[in-house]
């Protein structure tokens, strides 16, 4: 089963996370039916990937966060605890943060792994649900299982808007690349919200 898939840049290569504790490389071009790589470091299911011009970001239920650099090949794995069930990039590239099932989201330093951050006020214990920061990397956001969204001020870590979507789960988050608009999935339902006033489209 696979959880998650993504992209590269160039969209020559698709990676893919599994329930088998695998990350999968595979070649657009070529169309191949094996993958072209296979990481298999972590110890239970991929629950996220991102992908970012040089590296692989992804996100396990045994708890780590683990980066993989192409370039010089190595591997940075820095342990939650928690089950993962989202990760990203900061647009800056210089943080990662990631979304687990003890409610919290986490702001880690890329290289170092230092802690930057803690948001809590939302609920995630059962869902694999998104976390995105917003075009500005100003504020972070979880979706949550009490149908709300919920933004937090990256620096101040303090609660700064708890957006009402839906009577049930809130699963999924996208901003949009460039514009302050901020896509949301919920029982079967997408909506897209303009950031500056927070009114459904």
């Amino acid at each position: 089963k696979v959880n998650c898939v993504q992209f590269n840049q160039e969209a020559t290569v698709i990676v893919s996370g599994s329930i088998d504790s695998t990350v999968r490389c595979w070649d657009c071009r070529s169309r191949r039916p094996d993958p072209i790589q296979v990481l298999d470091e972590a110890k239970d299911g991929i629950s996220s990937v991102k992908l970012s011009a040089h590296e692989i970001l992804t996100g396990s239920v045994d708890g780590r966060v683990r980066r993989y650099d192409l370039r010089t090949g190595q591997l940075c794995s820095d342990y939650i605890g928690s089950p993962i069930t989202s990760v990203c990039f900061s647009k800056d590239g210089q943080c990662v943060l990631a979304a687990s099932l003890d409610s919290t989201l986490r702001l880690l330093d890329k290289d170092t792994g230092e802690l930057l951050g803690e948001y809590t006020g939302h609920r995630s214990t059962t869902y694999r649900l998104d976390c995105v920061l917003n075009e500005l990397d100003t504020h972070v956001g979880c979706a949550s299982e009490d149908g709300h969204v919920y933004f937090w001020d990256l620096l101040e870590g303090s609660l700064a808007l708890s957006l009402p979507v839906g009577q049930g789960v809130v699963q999924s988050l996208a901003f949009h690349p460039r514009l302050p608009c901020l896509l949301v999935a919920t029982q079967g339902q997408v909506t897209l919200w303009r950031e500056d006033t927070f009114q459904p489209e």
